[in-house]
């Protein structure tokens, strides 16, 4: 599953588990290095997405390389997170120095191998013990959605589970050095620039790269849909317990949740209407390839056949800067022609029916 968050849900679900011994960041570094080459793979055209990298050799090779960079990364954004945990008075949620060598080891390791591991389970183009064999022992165990629905599952779990492990030990530890925590104080002069913008810039800067970033880049909604369950998973229920942790925290993050469902669901109010519009604006592309049958008796055996006379460039069926991939074949003297749903992203695409003219949704 190239690009897409669902291999997170692997980490979050053994980070409870391991604690300081495993690097979440790290795991997220070894996703992003696996998931290069289907990446260019994907940007050429080549229908192979999944070569070398996906293989038991190729995870090896890519979380020793991890190991090298993560700890850098992984340091510089540890010192701002524990800054701003400081500042918003979340000593719980601090972390206890640098990231440690097992736990970038762990999580680069485990990262690569597990992404192996969840593709081989839905790709038929991943070979993982190549090059000693082209058998892939994984394939079918578990359905296509099923991989989803687990990561999903896992991640939802993790999410809930880590923070309250981490605010119990930080209670534990707090008990044991006879230390009471000091009561939070809200300045109600703070004005409206500071409450909701100066206190909450790290949620603003999250929902922007989370949001609005990848819907403008490419009118993509899943991200958008992951920040609205962490805000009803993990948000919502710091507004319930925020009185019982520290005075104040629940208006905070009550002014946090409020941006966490409202930007998202602008961003996907905006990636619907982009969704809804996909069909009118592939309309020059369906009139051309019909005008290139009326034409020559067959249709076309590429898109690029249309240009410059039935087409003079493909249009931009989509508002955003980067398009999605138009897929399109003909099999048997059958042209098809499908492209990915905005709100569907990678899951859904719209197949254009060349009989009866019409669009098709399909999840």
């Amino acid at each position: 599953m190239p690009f897409t968050p669902f291999h997170m849900g692997a980490a979050l679900i053994v980070k409870p588990a391991f604690k300081r011994y495993f690097s979440v960041m790290t795991f997220g570094i070894a996703q992003v290095a696996m998931d290069i080459e289907p990446g260019i793979r994907m940007a050429t055209g080549i229908d192979v997405l999944h070569g070398p990298t996906h293989t038991i050799l190729g995870a090896l090779a890519i979380a020793f390389l991890v190991t090298l960079i993560a700890p850098s990364i992984c340091n510089l954004v540890l010192t701002k997170w524990n800054k701003e945990m400081t500042f918003y008075a979340r000593p719980w949620l601090v972390s206890p120095g640098l990231v440690s060598k097992t736990a970038v080891i762990t999580g680069a390791f485990f990262g690569t191998f597990s992404h192996v591991a969840l593709d081989s389970l839905m790709h038929l183009d991943i070979h993982p013990l190549s090059p000693f064999s082209q058998a892939n022992p994984l394939t079918g165990l578990i359905t296509h959605d099923g991989v989803y629905q687990a990561c999903t599952i896992a991640g939802a779990v993790g999410i809930l589970v880590w923070p309250i492990i981490k605010w119990f030990d930080h209670a534990r530890k707090t008990a044991d050095n006879d230390l009471a925590p000091k009561s939070m104080k809200v300045d109600i002069r703070k004005g409206a620039a500071a409450l909701w913008v100066k206190e909450l810039r790290f949620t603003w800067l999250g929902v922007l790269l989370l949001s609005v970033v990848p819907a403008v880049l490419n009118g993509a909604a899943v991200l958008s849909i992951g920040v609205l369950v962490f805000a009803v998973l993990v948000v919502f229920p710091a507004v319930i317990v925020g009185p019982w942790i520290a005075k104040g925290s629940a208006r905070r993050n009550l002014r946090r949740l409020s941006i966490l469902l409202a930007v998202p669901c602008l961003t996907l109010a905006y990636v619907g209407e982009v969704d809804k519009r996909i069909p009118e604006n592939a309309l020059p592309l369906t009139q051309a390839i019909e005008s290139f049958q009326r034409e020559t008796g067959h249709y076309p055996e590429s898109l690029d056949n249309l240009l410059p006379k039935h087409l003079a460039e493909l249009p931009e069926v989509r508002f955003s800067v980067s398009q999605p991939s138009i897929t399109y074949r003909v099999t048997d003297g059958k042209p098809y022609l499908s492209i990915p749903s905005a709100m569907g992203d990678m899951f859904a695409i719209y197949e254009f029916n060349f009989e009866t003219g019409v669009w098709a949704h399909y999840d």
